[in-house]
């Protein structure tokens, strides 16, 4: 962004006026110092690195997305905000982003608004060239990420070494992988958008480096390396600015779920964490109790479970007693409190509590299941095989969520 920078300064200096860029996000690319004509929204600007919500939707109600030429923003006295002035930064009838001037209180003079409109087209022509020198390594990135994460482990090794060789990944680096899955009315730009938070959550996670890429049907992998190996707390971090980023841009009707696999010591294992975190996701899909960000370690007994060949396991892996209780309990009810309370070790008091139900209640249900299915409660052995038939029904789908 030198040069992008050295274009705003050069304007700032003809104009003795702060001057910002931002993305077509309204997300700030680049800002000069600013002086006393400023508002307290320009300062959260560059603070948060993005416009307040309320001056976007003011600003784009101006119609900024679509001008060709300046775009007169009137202030809003009552939210404190000052007039500006913006400049459509476009460059082959592409929006790049938007140029910002806060106008003094009698106007920028006809011969800097000539001046702020050549920089923005130089701004246009700056970020043009990036975005091709982007694509391309953005093919290649993508490139090399899909053979990485891939289940060849010769394929995975030929591109750890392509991406140490070619300065993308540090050398002897630890690698974590987050995958991302989308589900969204908004189908139209849900990859572009994906690719977007996917490499802004990416640079926001320094020291660490980041490769990213979205693929059709809004998944995505986000593969996050470093000498020291990514914490969990780091690791949840991202994987939670990833989800609140979609969440907002694509509207509260977006369900966002995101998997994060071990940390490996090796970029030709990334495969393993690749993997880990896409097994995470199918957990959450199909069983109840783990949130919309869940890590490989937070599985527990579903790490083993997930690696089971359920579609080819025989009928009587799950116990007789638990088919015919689940047979014959339609509200899942009975299910319910069963697994609840070989969740909670069989302590009563902690399964009312999770149940909202009376302690009475709980002893008539238990006392059912064990008519139903034929079977003592008070038997450990029967309550871990109970208890691992339970999982490996929400597994198969044999359980409602």
């Amino acid at each position: 962004m030198d040069e992008l920078q050295r274009v705003a300064q050069a304007l700032a200096d003809r104009i003795s006026l702060a001057v910002a860029i931002d993305d077509p996000q309204m997300n700030l690319i680049c800002h000069t110092a600013h002086d006393d004509h400023i508002d307290r929204h320009r300062i959260s600007s560059i603070m948060k690195m993005r416009a307040p919500d309320e001056v976007v939707a003011h600003a784009v109600a101006q119609g900024i997305a679509t001008a060709e030429g300046p775009v007169r923003v009137a202030g809003r006295p009552e939210i404190e905000l000052l007039p500006r002035i913006c400049f459509p930064v476009r460059c082959q009838g592409l929006l790049f982003g938007y140029l910002w001037i806060i106008e003094p209180e009698d106007g920028l003079p006809a011969d800097e608004v000539r001046a702020a409109a050549k920089a923005a087209a130089d701004a246009g022509q700056v970020l043009f060239r990036e975005r091709l020198v982007d694509d391309l390594r953005d093919s290649r990135e993508r490139e090399l990420l899909r053979d990485l994460v891939s289940d060849d482990p010769a394929v995975g090794s030929a591109a750890a070494d392509l991406l140490a060789d070619e300065e993308m990944l540090p050398p002897a680096c630890s690698v974590a992988v987050l995958v991302v899955q989308v589900s969204s009315t908004e189908q139209e730009d849900l990859r572009s958008t994906l690719h977007a938070v996917l490499r802004r959550a990416g640079r926001r996670a320094t020291p660490l480096v980041s490769l990213s890429m979205a693929r059709a049907g809004g998944r995505g992998v986000l593969l996050l390396a470093g000498r020291r190996p990514p914490g969990a707390a780091d690791l949840r971090g991202v994987a939670e600015q990833v989800r609140d980023e979609l969440v907002k841009q694509l509207g509260d009707s977006a369900q966002v779920r995101v998997g994060i696999g071990p940390v490996v010591d090796d970029p030709a294992r990334a495969s393993v964490s690749a993997r880990r975190a896409r097994e995470a996701l199918d957990v959450t899909q199909k069983v109840t109790g783990f949130g919309t960000v869940t890590a490989w370690d937070d599985l527990g007994v579903y790490r083993l479970l997930v690696q089971l060949p359920l579609s080819d396991l025989p009928e009587d892996a799950i116990p007789d007693g638990l088919r015919t209780l689940m047979e014959s309990d339609h509200e899942g009810t009975l299910a319910e409190t069963l697994e609840t309370w070989l969740d909670e070790g069989c302590d009563s008091r902690h399964t009312v509590a999770r149940l909202q139900v009376h302690r009475t209640s709980l002893y008539y249900r238990l006392g059912r299941i064990e008519e139903i299915t034929g079977l003592s409660l008070k038997s450990g052995g029967v309550r871990l095989d109970l208890h691992l038939g339970l999982k490996l029904a929400r597994l198969q789908g044999l359980l409602g969520r």
